[in-house]
């Protein structure tokens, strides 16, 4: 599924770099919200520097 995070904004680089390690797909945008990631579990979003994350609601 695909779930919309918003992060922390001091911890955008570290965030990123640990959403590309565990998540099937990232990719940056510029709106309400700051990636789209695909993932099997949401569990995995819970990470540090994740502020909140949603299932994306067109996928």
């Amino acid at each position: 599924m695909y779930y919309e995070v918003w992060v922390d904004l001091i911890k955008k680089d570290s965030v990123l770099k640990k959403l590309q390690e565990i998540c099937d797909e990232v990719h940056g945008v510029f709106y309400d919200y700051h990636f789209i990631v695909r993932v099997s579990d949401e569990d995995v979003l819970k990470i540090d520097g994740v502020k909140r994350y949603r299932r994306h609601y067109d996928c």
